[in-house]
């Protein structure tokens, strides 16, 4: 059987639920941050990845720690394979001096991946002139053993760490530190089951241009790296009071991958988010780019609420 490569989801606004790739991130707030996003990539491929996550996350003064959790799901092929995970975080803070902090995070998730064996197409099921894999209205059988098994089950850890000031920020994440077995076969042949570690940078900062207007623009980095495959997504957000724009690129391993719109507006304690990702590589004609949509609820914006002085750059990752 060939294999096939991947890497895990990463959202264009990784910034809206950044622990999915760092724990440390997890209690950037002091009340309650509720995050829900939904990501649809390459539509033009009848729907070829879809994911969403609905995360929470806070920061408790009494234990000087953060906790968090995070549901996502992803399904990938138009619902070929399906992953379920429920991730648990705590995160521990040190403060350095008056605005340095350095926080570290772990992560534990237990994860549940249904193959749907149905609706896979070998290459014995294809017909050689024609091409189609149901000539004649018939499905083409094929010899490819059926597993016993469509369902696997198994748990991921992960830890990562984060530096932040006032004009900074530095993060480094780990996952898939116990490299977990997502095989469904008895005997997979010689190629391994087992997820390869995920390594995430990611750096920043915020710098202030009309404090009385709240302007501010944040510079952003984020390079991700699985096995062979590597992305770097570098940008900047531009912030006008309760609206902010964005734009960033994105380059996957060797080759251009696309430009990103990002929009979002707050009004209260919610804030929404939008981006879109214009493919620039040679699939641009075929994956009619992504569509992501989010959702902030963040208790800290509460009318008659004190505000808050976190004093770091850390306000995009809670606007």
């Amino acid at each position: 059987m060939p294999a096939l490569y991947s890497q895990d989801p990463i959202y264009s606004q990784y910034y809206n639920n950044p622990e999915n790739i760092n724990p440390a991130f997890s209690g950037r707030t002091h009340s309650a941050l509720v995050s829900a996003s939904l990501r649809l990539q390459w539509p033009g491929f009848n729907r070829a990845y879809t994911t969403s996550t609905l995360s929470y996350s806070q920061f408790f003064r009494d234990i000087n720690s953060g906790i968090g959790g995070l549901i996502m799901s992803d399904q990938a092929g138009d619902g070929i394979l399906n992953n379920l995970r429920i991730s648990g975080y705590y995160s521990y803070r040190i403060q350095i001096s008056r605005t340095t902090f350095l926080q570290s995070g772990i992560e534990l998730s237990a994860i549940q991946s249904k193959l749907d064996w149905d609706k896979l197409v070998f290459a014995d099921q294809i017909d050689p002139v024609s091409g189609s894999t149901t000539p004649g209205g018939n499905t083409l059988p094929s010899s490819e053993q059926r597993p016993e098994n469509l369902s696997n089950h198994y748990f991921d850890l992960g830890f990562g760490i984060l530096l932040s000031s006032k004009h900074y920020y530095l993060g480094v994440g780990l996952r898939h530190l116990n490299s977990p077995n997502v095989g469904f076969l008895d005997d997979p042949g010689p190629q391994s089951p087992n997820l390869p570690l995920l390594y995430t940078l990611t750096a920043g900062s915020e710098i202030e241009i009309n404090q009385m207007n709240n302007i501010s623009i944040t510079p952003n980095l984020l390079i991700a790296r699985q096995s062979d495959l590597m992305q770097i997504n570098i940008g900047a957000n531009l912030r006008f009071n309760t609206i902010s724009v964005g734009s960033y690129y994105r380059h996957n391993t060797k080759f251009p991958d696309a430009v990103q719109a990002h929009l979002g507006y707050r009004y209260d304690i919610f804030t929404l988010g939008y981006a879109y990702d214009f493919t620039i590589s040679d699939l641009a004609s075929h994956t009619s780019g992504a569509h992501e949509v989010s959702l902030l609820i963040n208790f800290d914006n509460k009318q008659g609420r004190p505000k808050v002085n976190y004093s770091d750059c850390l306000d995009l990752f809670r606007y």
